[in-house]
Order: C-alpha cells, then sequence, then structure tokens
C-alpha cells in the first residue's frame, strides 16, 4: 500500500485535498508503522470493522489462526501439503474476487452513509485486493462519483490465475466482475507499460501507465550500515518459489572455492519473507555462513541497507501459465533507483524491468540460465567493488519520483471531475 501513501503525501501540492477509506482490522503480511510519518496532518480516515477468512485458512495449513497472511503460492514455510491445495480451491472458487471480498457490503455501508452527508469530486481504488475495485463500483452505480480505478497488478492476467484450480462458474464470475469494473470506470490505470497493453485489449479502451515510484524524501538523511570490508548482495522483498537463482548461487558458491578472499568479503543479505526453498538452495551451495537475514525491516532500516549494498539484486517472475510477466515491474526496483546503487536483474531480458534499467543505466539484465554471463558479471561488480568505484549508477529517474507521479494521478482527477 506504499503507492496510495505516497499518492496521499502529495495530493495536496496538487490541489487535491485526499479523504482515505480503509478496513480497521484487516490483516495484512506486513505492518511498518514507521511509514506513518508520511500521513498527512489534518488529513480524514474514514473506517470500518471488516470480516476476514484468513483465520479459517491459516487453521485449515494448520497455524496459529491470527498468524499474518502471507502469498498462498509464492512463499511457503514448508512443503505445501493437502490442507494448503484445499484452502487455494476455496479462496479461488469461493471469494470472488478475493479473500477480501468480506470487505465489500460493510465498507459501501459505510461509505454509502458519509457520502450521503459528504462531497467528494472523485474517488481511486486501489487493487488488488481487486474487492476494493467492487467497493468503488457499487459507489459509482449509486452516486455517479468519477472514478479511477488503478491496477497494481492484473486480475484474471495474473500469471498464477489458474492456480486456483477454477471452476467454469468461478472463472466466468471473475471474468464478468472485471469487466464490469474495466467498463464502468472513468479511468483505468496500470502499472506498467506491458500491462496497459494486456488490459486495454481485455477492456476494449485506453488505460494509462503511472508506474511505481521511489519517494527522495526517504533518501535525503538516510545513512548507509555498512559493515567493513564485505561486498554485499542484497534482496530486499518477498522472495518465493518462482524466483529462486539456483545459476546465481552456483555461482556464488564457484567463485567461493577459486577465490577464498571473496568467500571471506561475500555477505548476502535476504530481508522480507522468503521462501524455505530458497534456504535450502543457499544452504546446499555452502553459502550458508555468508547470509545474513532478517524477515522485518522497517522502512528505515530498508533504505539504509539499500545505500549499502554493492549490488542489489532484482528477481523478476518467471511465471506459472500463459500469462504475460514481461510487465512485471516490482515496487522494489524504485526504491533501488532511488537509492543510486548499482542493480542486477535476473530475468528476462524483452521485460519491461530490463528496459527501465537499461534506460537508466541503473545495471544489467541477465537471464536466468545464462550462468556464464552472470559469473562474468559478479567478477566485474566485485573487481569495481575492490577498487573503491561503483559499476553503474542511474540517471534520469526523476520521472520515477512519487511527487512527480502524483501530479500525473492527480491530472487524471481534473479531467474527470471537470477541475
Amino acid at each position: 500500500m506504499l503507492r496510495n501513501l505516497k499518492f496521499v503525501k502529495y495530493f495536496r501540492d496538487f490541489g487535491w485535498e485526499p479523504v482515505v477509506f480503509a478496513p480497521e482490522n484487516a490483516n495484512y503480511p506486513v505492518i511498518d508503522e514507521t511509514t506513518f510519518k508520511d500521513i498527512p496532518a489534518g488529513i480524514e480516515v474514514i473506517k470500518t470493522p471488516v470480516i476476514e477468512p484468513f483465520a479459517i485458512f491459516n487453521l485449515l495449513q494448520g497455524k496459529k489462526k491470527d498468524e499474518r497472511v502471507k502469498d498462498v503460492f509464492l512463499v511457503r514455510d514448508q512443503k505445501p501439503g493437502l490442507a494448503h491445495k484445499l484452502g487455494v480451491w476455496v479462496r479461488g472458487n469461493f471469494f470472488i474476487p478475493d479473500a477480501r471480498m468480506l470487505w465489500i457490503n460493510p465498507s459501501v455501508k459505510r461509505l454509502r452513509k458519509y457520502l450521503k452527508e459528504n462531497k467528494v469530486d472523485a474517488m481511486i481504488s486501489y487493487g488488488p485486493p481487486h474487492s476494493t475495485h467492487r467497493i468503488a463500483y457499487a459507489l459509482k452505480q449509486e452516486f455517479g462519483i468519477p472514478w479511477v480505478a488503478d491496477f497494481q497488478d492484473p486480475w484474471t492476467q495474473i500469471d498464477y490465475f489458474e492456480k486456483f484450480m477454477l471452476t467454469d462458474f468461478a472463472r466466468n464470475k471473475h471474468k464478468k466482475q472485471e469487466q464490469e469494473v474495466l467498463k464502468t470506470a472513468d479511468k483505468v490505470v496500470m502499472v506498467s507499460p506491458s500491462w496497459c497493453d494486456d488490459l486495454a485489449e481485455l477492456g476494449g479502451r485506453p488505460v494509462d501507465y503511472i508506474p511505481f515510484g521511489f519517494d527522495a524524501d526517504d533518501f535525503k538523511d538516510a545513512r548507509p550500515e555498512k559493515p567493513f570490508n564485505k561486498f554485499i548482495i542484497s534482496h530486499f522483498g518477498t522472495l518465493g518459489i518462482d524466483r529462486n537463482p539456483e545459476a546465481l548461487w552456483k555461482v556464488l558458491a564457484e567463485l567461493s572455492v577459486e577465490m577464498p578472499e571473496f568467500k571471506t568479503h561475500l555477505q548476502i543479505d535476504l530481508a522480507g519473507v522468503v521462501d524455505y526453498s530458497i534456504f535450502e538452495t543457499l544452504e546446499k551451495a555452502g553459502l550458508k555462513a555468508n547470509l545474513n537475514y532478517n524477515a522485518f525491516l522497517t522502512k528505515d532500516k530498508v533504505v539504509a541497507g539499500m545505500l549499502a549494498s554493492d549490488i542489489l539484486l532484482l528477481l523478476l517472475n518467471t511465471g506459472f501459465g500463459e500469462y504475460n510477466t514481461k510487465g512485471r515491474i516490482p515496487a522494489k526496483l524504485f526504491e533501488y533507483l532511488g537509492s543510486q546503487r548499482p542493480i542486477l536483474v535476473i530475468g528476462q531480458t524483452d521485460s519491461d524491468v530490463a528496459k527501465i534499467v537499461s534506460d537508466t543505466k541503473a545495471g544489467i539484465t541477465i537471464a536466468y540460465e545464462n550462468a556464464s554471463e552472470i559469473k562474468q558479471s559478479v567478477l566485474q561488480f566485485y573487481a569495481s567493488w575492490k577498487r573503491g568505484e561503483q559499476l553503474y549508477r542511474p540517471i534520469h529517474i526523476q520521472d520515477y519520483n512519487f511527487k512527480y507521479l502524483t501530479g500525473k494521478m492527480a491530472a487524471l482527477l481534473d479531467e474527470i471531475s471537470g477541475k
């Protein structure tokens, strides 16, 4: 939800006074209260209690009912069993559009009361969860408020959509609800060029591109926490089964044998929710002693960690099926750009990420299977580090500053509201 928070932070600079609606007791994977400083003073926040199914899903998997929810496909504590598969099937076929569907009715009821007493000029729904788009759809139907539907991930075109083992009835219901949103919203926004094209084709209408971004304020007073004489390769954020860079771990293991000083210097920093298979692969590669893992870091610690990194690792989704994975642009890319540290992307070389990294001269993109090029690149990074130099330094990144991006969103609001 960082994207939404940053828009709210800067909307006043463009003549819009934001009013925020949020569920009162939602279950989120992570809550970082240090980001609350970005909430503008005096902003109006509307909340209402909601019901969520995650306690039931956790119990089905033998977990504590109040445990924080994780991505059901990408991150696992252990190999999934029958209970997990059953939970996924129930989620896909009965919770439409998503596991937050029980937000919809209480949210519409609360906002209906608010809108009868207060005038608003426009509204934005941010999804996923796509249940937020369904809330906005209901309000649009009743009140006719100009509406921007901001998609931060696809809905039926997401790469893991078929993993839900959908019945024909459920699949058709997903598609019907998605079409209602696409046909009814005054503007539709997507976060990557490739996904804009996909969504435009699906909805038969233009889709505006507004990517994720970085906030220059986050880096203004940040200082790196750099351990002495360490060559640091870092990854921040969720690291799932679909992004395990086995070729990279193999290369690091080979270099550790071939160059004993490399083994001494190497530090692998992982911060965030990580699938158990990543740890298994690192241990098999003999790199466990080089690993520094933090399950959670506050935003200021993440920024400090990025600034201390010699390689910022960006691993692209390899995908589960037929859908467009080259349009996935992890939000961390823009934080990496803001840190102005060098980036090593592993994934599709024709992806939207690869183009941004190339255009900004921020780093290099190498395919997962190209172990020889990965090895050559790591050696170049390492040699540069030993010389006290930086191999890549991004340029022309101002178009990804959240203040600039807020101006683009505000312009859409001006257009649909007639301001």
